[in-house]
C-alpha cells in the first residue's frame, strides 16, 4: 500500500476555521451541544473505521 502525505497542521486549522464558521455567535451551551453530538457520531464510526484499517493491513483479504 502507498504511503500517503498529510498535512496534519492544514488539516487541523481547516477543521478549526470550520468550526469556528459554525460556532460563531453560538452560546456556551450551543457549542458545548455540538460538540457533544460530533462525539456520538464519531463514537458510532470508530468500529467500522477500525475495521476498514484492519482489513487493508491485511491487504485487503476479508476472510479474517
Amino acid at each position: 500500500m502507498d504511503k500517503k502525505n498529510i498535512d496534519t497542521i492544514e488539516m487541523i486549522r481547516m477543521i478549526r476555521d470550520r468550526n469556528a464558521r459554525r460556532l460563531a455567535g453560538k452560546s456556551y451551551a450551543e457549542r458545548i451541544a455540538f460538540y457533544r453530538e460530533r462525539a456520538k457520531k464519531m463514537e458510532k464510526k470508530i468500529p467500522v473505521l477500525l475495521s476498514k484499517l484492519a482489513i487493508a493491513e491485511r491487504g485487503g483479504d476479508y476472510s479474517t
